[in-house]
């Protein structure tokens, strides 16, 4: 009997886990639906004697076990659940205030230099075909997390128009079965383009009718290799044999971006920002209601590119900006009516 890829449930923490090697309980995981078909399928590095001297021989007698990895796409529909998990994980310190069913989580990066982590919240990732009598697949990637995170914004009609991408790694450590009964699936609330507001570098966008489309997210590029450090662990406790797994993931040196595509007529000044190098700040703004909304602020922004092109037989302007550090470079106000995110 063949399975189909959308059987696929997939289960994530809601909340954060304690450490890299604690995997979330039950009621710390939801569900959510996603666009993309592909597994976060876990990969076993190998290793073998080919090259060894001391066999008689150029060929492979031996093959060794000697890591784990773990990496992940989720693909969605730009909603204020999805959206709020995306910023605290994503950036990774996160404030959390107000009350049902308004909960605000207020998310900026950490820095280091006062006295902030130096690694993301880590989250569980849970992958079920069938789970029960009939199991075809149940999996939990243990100490998770994102790499990185992107925001599409663009004109027409539809739930396609606002859309989010999230890229996340692994510690390698695996669970099967998961162990895990998925919750039901959240309902979850969309912000779609027709919703936005938009202010880059002291033009409103929105109220002059130019937005055509809109990106913006952010790289954290996770030192995976230094995860592998003496004694960082192995798959199956004190067995050396079945592969290292990772015992931290610090972040690098992060990455935001931001860039747009906008109608140029009389009276755009995105070349002449571009030349004389005006910075400001930029405010892009989804909602749904007043309870559930997406701000996300950038401190201070420069063009670094500012292009005129054809953008279906219109005349426009490509902008790609340098975001930069004001006392902070990025924050972002998520409300939804979920609590516990990132707790």
């Amino acid at each position: 009997m063949s399975v189909r890829t959308q059987e696929i449930l997939i289960g994530f923490g809601k909340a954060k886990q304690t450490d890299i090697a604690t995997a979330n309980a039950v009621g710390g995981v939801w569900q959510l639906k996603k666009l993309n078909a592909a597994l976060a399928n876990p990969k076993l590095n190998t290793e073998n004697d080919g090259e060894e001297f001391g066999k008689g021989h150029e060929y492979i007698t031996e093959v060794f076990k000697t890591s784990w990895d773990v990496a992940g796409t989720i693909e969605k529909y730009l909603s204020a659940e999805i959206a709020a998990w995306a910023m605290a994980f994503g950036l990774g310190k996160v404030v959390k205030s107000g009350a049902n069913p308004n909960w605000v989580y207020t998310c900026t990066p950490p820095n280091p230099s006062n006295g902030d982590a130096v690694e993301l919240p880590f989250f569980s990732f849970i992958e079920q075909i069938r789970p029960g009598a009939g199991v075809v697949l149940d999996r939990m990637a243990v100490g998770c997390a994102v790499e990185s995170w992107q925001v599409a914004v663009a004109s027409g009609p539809g739930r396609a128009n606002s859309k989010i991408t999230i890229e996340f790694v692994g510690s390698g450590k695996l669970t099967e079965p998961s162990g895990i009964a998925l919750p039901a699936a959240v309902v979850e609330k969309l912000l779609p383009s027709a919703s936005l507001a938009l202010t880059i570098n002291g033009t409103n966008y929105v109220t002059n009718k130019n937005i055509i489309s809109l990106e913006f997210g952010g790289k954290s590029n996770i030192r995976l290799d230094d995860g592998f450090y003496p004694g960082s662990g192995f798959q199956t406790p004190a067995d050396s044999t079945s592969g290292a797994i990772r015992g931290r993931m610090e972040y690098g040196n992060r990455q935001f971006n931001l860039k747009f595509v906008a109608r140029f007529v009389n009276g755009s000044d995105e070349l002449t920002k571009l030349k004389n190098q005006t910075t400001g700040t930029a405010v892009i703004t989804l909602t749904y209601d007043v309870n559930n909304s997406l701000e996300v602020t950038f401190a201070k922004v420069s063009f670094s590119m500012a292009e005129v092109v054809d953008t279906d037989g219109r005349v426009t302007v490509s902008v790609e900006c340098a975001p930069m550090y004001q006392a902070g470079v990025i924050s972002a106000v998520a409300k939804c009516s979920v609590d516990g995110i990132c707790q």
